[in-house]
């Protein structure tokens, strides 16, 4: 997590407003912080993205993304900059705010998504191969809280999980992926535009990937079974019918809940939610009641 917290995303911003001429009255931050922290300035109508600066190569990377999905025409949430500031430790990006945002319908984020699949990446552009467990040690090392039979047993699950993952047979081909299809990574504006956020994880690897984020929403009851089927329709392939369905659903499951336990030493009342989710992850037949949002 390298050590980002609210108090230093909020004075990286500040700092990168001032030398850019920003004008940072009003600054919220948007979300929890975790790898990044967003905050928007409402009066110039931009978004500043601040990130520990260990991760500045990759920060570039996702500038070069964007850049190349416009080129394409893809509705990605467009940078207002070219390159990083680089502030205390940390690196800024500037990016559009688009006005009064909501969370995007599933079936929008399935036609983002046949889009985004359907796309060659330029020559030029080096994308990274998809590591779904990226992150994930880093995650359960830097939970507080947890007993250490509670980890231990998520670090077997993980390394169980790895094996598993090796000998998926996936049946899209590989090609970008957007990598953390969430839905609050798709949003549409007051404007009517639908677009995509957050290129952090992009990356080249199975399509399934993308995919799996709705079917685990659909299972937790985020999404309803009528959401699920306008996501399908949207997107034109239903990957619970797929045979490796079961094994990346566990994966995206063991990723949603290692990076909650990140979080519980600065938010310790996440902890419930914590143990609920290993609990329910350590038998996989029982119902799963993840509360959303967390």
């Amino acid at each position: 997590m390298a050590g980002l917290t609210e108090r230093k995303a909020r004075g990286a911003a500040f700092d990168a407003a001032l030398r850019s001429g920003l004008d940072s009255s009003g600054m919220r931050i948007m979300g929890p912080v975790g790898d990044n922290a967003t905050l928007l300035l409402p009066r110039e109508g931009v978004v500043l993205r601040v990130t520990p600066r260990v991760h500045l190569g990759r920060v570039r990377r996702e500038l070069a993304i964007a850049r190349w999905l416009l080129a394409e025409s893809f509705p990605v949430v467009r940078p207002l900059v070219t390159q990083p500031l680089t502030v205390d430790g940390h690196v800024v990006t500037v990016w559009e705010a688009i006005p009064d945002p909501v969370i995007a319908s599933p079936a929008d984020l399935g036609a983002l998504l046949r889009r985004l699949h359907e796309l060659c990446p330029s020559e030029d552009l080096e994308l990274p191969a998809l590591d779904p467990f990226r992150g994930v040690e880093g995650y359960l090392n830097a939970a507080v809280g947890l007993s250490l039979d509670e980890l231990r047993q998520l670090r077997h699950l993980h390394g169980r999980l790895r094996t598993a993952f090796q000998h998926l047979v996936f049946e899209l081909p590989s090609g970008p992926v957007h990598g953390d299809a969430h839905r609050k990574n798709a949003i549409r504006g007051s404007d009517g535009r639908v677009v995509l956020l957050d290129l952090e994880r992009f990356s080249t690897g199975p399509r399934e990937w993308d995919l799996i984020v709705a079917a685990v929403y659909v299972r937790l009851g985020w999404y309803s079974p009528a959401d699920y089927t306008d996501f399908v329709r949207a997107y034109g392939t239903d990957v619970r019918e797929w045979v490796g369905f079961e094994t990346l659903a566990a994966i995206r499951e063991l990723r949603m809940t290692a990076w909650l336990c990140a979080r519980t030493g600065r938010e310790p009342h996440l902890l419930p939610e914590a143990r609920k989710r290993i609990a329910s992850l350590l038998t996989p037949s029982a119902p799963r009641h993840w509360t959303p949002g967390t």
